[in-house]
């Protein structure tokens, strides 16, 4: 069953179910991660799904696509990144399960969970930490190659070489 993207979900009811949730909405409903990029009207297209663990202990997993336009910072322009990203988080886990199971976790409000923030925390460690073009010669003003050769000056102390033999 494939059930409408919200914004909150009561996890104890959606465990139950198991259905496939999917949909998309505007990177503008994610504040801080609006921050973090250029303004572009931006869709987020998710997918995912509440489950229980083999060891029974609930869980979310899913799929979020997108293009995030962040700024170059070799020449200063935008540049598109597209995110393409699998998550798996369990949900209210204690430090011991997040351990056992190599995952980490989300906490609900009162067995609430609001997945847009889950899915602006997941996009917002997706960002790169220093955001470049592939090409290094996007920079008109800087380029490797136009490096000025140094050019090697006559060590002043070349004369006392030559008093040192006689």
């Amino acid at each position: 069953m494939q059930g409408k993207l919200q914004q909150v979900y009561r996890v104890s009811k959606e465990l139950g179910q198991n259905s496939l949730f999917s949909g998309s909405f505007q990177l503008s409903q994610l504040s801080r991660l609006s921050s973090l990029v250029i303004a572009n009207g931006a869709e987020i297209k998710l997918n995912f799904v509440f489950s229980t663990t083999a060891y029974h202990h609930p869980s979310i997993t899913g799929h979020i696509d997108t293009e995030l336009l962040v700024e170059c910072q070799r020449c200063l322009e935008p540049m598109v990144h597209p995110v393409s990203l699998d998550f798996a988080l369990l949900i209210d886990a204690s430090d011991d399960d997040v351990k056992s199971f190599q995952m980490d976790t989300v906490y609900t409000d009162d067995g609430y969970l609001d997945l847009f923030e889950v899915i602006e925390d997941e996009l917002i460690l997706a960002l790169p930490v220093i955001s470049m073009h592939d090409d290094p010669t996007c920079n008109k003003h800087w380029q490797p190659d136009s490096v000025e050769q140094v050019v090697e000056k006559n060590n002043p102390f070349s004369v006392l070489e030559t008093l040192k033999g006689k």
